[in-house]
This record gives structure tokens, sequence and C-alpha cells, in this order.
């Protein structure tokens, strides 16, 4: 986010704390991801990690993985193309897929045999249509389907024509290591050739969530780091399949900051406190991990640039031990009403929050396009929803 952004002026117009994001960084991450994968590898961005970037990248050439019928209000809120929309979730309801099934997105998820079900329903009951699927198969965990369950599904699809397997989800979390995504390809492509083999389908994808990690600790610059990227991309550049990427965090996580106000400064015989008007509620890392580790964070100062720097253990607002937001973040003699600029914040701190815990506002949500600043949400009191 350019250096430019004067967030103190931001502060005293819109209060603390509230997010900022950033339109063209968001384009531009996509466009260099688009440049690094390979010609048969198509981007699809999971629209949970950031649901605000899905205006920003509307008119990109990828698809969007909505896992709710929210987000796929959102979806169509923003005048997003139905035929960008890959419609997952594993808890859909019959009149979700039919939804889904209506808006002709360009393909649904099937989750389970109940889903297969809801699916056959609606091509029943509604306009039918030709309709592309994915089927998941599981990874181990409560998502997706057996092999043996799945095969039910694709011989009970052949009754349906207008209903195309287009390939097979797979996904098993997120900032993965190389040496799971490289056990995980071979895999999932293996279970297609069989289902080639046994049922005649031609042409599988493979629509995988390959959960490359983001540095969010390291000090390195991951907006111009691309390794995870470019050794996924050369894993399947020779495959004989096609695959869609989903990428949620590894899109969106450079692309926002938070900015909290310290709110107060106090110590004992241990340690020194910065208390913020933000917390845990707020700020979600991967794995809650900050109370370890150090992210990016910049400290915006009205004290003596010389005083000297001292840890500071960095407490939220609620009333718990639990919000402890960083263990040791070495600070020049911070003051209240200085302010804390928590860097990388792009991915899931805004939409996995824990908002509603006593009654804080709602940060604002800002947007910073080329120097033009825009409110996307504005702060929202939440004690109206707990009474």
């Amino acid at each position: 986010m350019p250096a430019k952004i004067d967030f103190t002026a931001l502060a005293s117009e819109y209060g603390t704390p509230f997010y900022i994001l950033d339109k063209k960084m968001a384009i531009d991450r996509v466009h260099e991801i688009q440049k690094r994968l390979p010609s048969n590898a198509k981007l699809c961005y999971a629209i949970k990690a950031n649901a605000f970037l899905t205006d920003f990248l509307k008119d990109e050439d990828i698809l969007f993985e909505v896992c709710s019928p929210g987000e796929l209000s959102i979806c169509e809120k923003t005048g997003l193309n139905p035929g960008k929309i890959v419609f997952s979730g594993v808890v859909k309801t019959l009149e979700d897929v039919k939804k889904a099934y209506s808006l002709k997105v360009n393909t649904i998820t099937l989750e389970s045999k109940a889903h297969c079900e809801y699916l056959m329903k609606a091509a029943k009951s509604e306009n039918q249509h030709e309709q592309a699927i994915i089927l998941r198969l599981t990874g181990g965990n409560q998502f997706g389907m057996s092999e043996k369950d799945l095969t039910e599904c694709v011989e009970k699809l052949e009754a349906f024509p207008s209903i195309k397997i287009r390939g097979i989800h797979f996904f098993t979390g997120t900032q993965k290591k190389f040496k799971t995504i490289a056990e995980e390809i071979p895999f999932i492509e293996n279970f297609c050739d069989k289902l080639k083999s046994d049922f005649g389908l031609e042409n599988l994808e493979i629509e995988y969530g390959a959960g490359l990690p983001y540095d969010y600790f390291s000090g390195k610059d991951e907006k111009d780091n691309f390794t995870a990227l470019d050794e996924f991309s050369s894993l399947i550049k020779s495959s004989n399949f096609n695959y869609v990427i989903e990428l949620g965090r590894y899109v969106a996580s450079p692309c926002g900051k938070y900015v909290t106000k310290i709110a107060d400064v106090k110590g004992d015989e241990k340690n020194n406190y910065c208390l913020i008007d933000g917390g845990i509620n707020h700020i979600n890392y991967f794995g809650q991990m900050m109370g370890m580790k150090t992210p990016h964070v910049e400290h915006i100062s009205q004290a003596n640039a010389f005083s000297d720097t001292l840890d500071y253990t960095i407490a939220g607002s609620l009333c718990t031990t639990a919000d402890i937001v960083l263990r040791k973040l070495p600070l020049k003699a911070p003051a209240i009403g200085d302010l804390l600029v928590f860097g990388d914040i792009g991915a899931y701190s805004i939409t996995e929050g824990i908002y509603l815990f006593l009654s804080h506002p709602l940060p604002a949500v800002l947007c910073e396009d080329d120097g033009k600043i825009t409110v996307l949400r504005n702060s929202e009191e939440t004690y109206k929803l707990n009474y």
C-alpha cells in the first residue's frame, strides 16, 4: 500500500480501528499469479478470504468460489457474472442448490450424496439447462465424499445428460508444505484416471485448493516472493489434466492493512503493555500465532524518535486474558493516541473476527484506489444485536 496514505488523517476522519484495502494491489496480485500459472491452470478466487475483493476483481478473467447463500448474495449485489461462480459449501439446502441452478452458475460443487439428490431435483423442477458440476473427494475430514459415495453419484447422474461432470474437487487445508501438495497431486490425478476408465469420463478437470503458504512473519516481502506458486506451477505444468486453482489467503493477504489506536500504556515488573482499541476480535493471522511471532507492524508515533526501544506486549480491548495480539513488539516511547498499522491483513481478519464479543463497534472498511479513499463499510455498533 502506498506510503502516501496519511493514516493519521484517516483515523481522525473515520475513527479507529479500521481496515483499508488496496484495490490496485489486489488486481495486480491476480495478474501476477495468472502470469505464473501454467497454461493448463485457471485461477479461482475463494471469496471467503475477503468478500470485499469480489467487487475489485469481478471483471478479471478468473472464477470465484462461493461457499454460502450469503456469499452468493454478495456476488449478486456486486453484479458478478454467474458464469464465473463456483458454488461450493458443505451445508447446502435444496433451495440453495435450486437458486444456484436457476442463476446458471458456472459450476455447482457436490459435497455429498444429499447434494446430488438436491441437484437432480433442481434439474427436474427448474428450467432445465446444461449445468457443470464438480464432485468433491474427501481428504479424510468432514468435507467431500468417500470414493464409494462419489462413484454412486456418478452412476446416478448418468440419467441426467444435461448435468455435465466437469471434474473433481479436492482441498485439505491452507498453508500447506510443498511435500503435501506433491503427494496430493498424483493421488487426485490417479483417481481421475480411474473415473475415466470406469465411466468413460473424458477431459476431467481438477479443481484444487492448493492452500499455498503465505509468509506473514519472516520479514520477507511476500508481495514479490512467489516461490510457493512457482514450485506448484512447475509441478502441474506437464500434467495431462487442466486445473482450476482455488486461492484465497494467497491472493488477499497483502492487499489490506488494519489501523488501531493505542488507548493505554502501562507496565509491571516484568512486562510493558500497550492496550489498543482493537484486538484479536479484528486481527486474525493464520493460526492466531501472533502471540509468538511478529508480523509487519508500523508504529506512527507522536514521540521523540530517539527514545530507547523496548519490547511491548500488545493487548486488545476484550475482557479476556486471551486478547494478546503480540508478546514482544519493539517500540520507541509509545503513547496514548499513537497508531499501529498491521500489514498483510487482507485475508480473513475482516470475515473471521469475533465481532459480537463485548459488543464493540464493527470497524470501518476503506478502499484506497490510486490515492482516492472510499468507504466500503461504515463502522457500526454491534450492541443492538446482543439484546
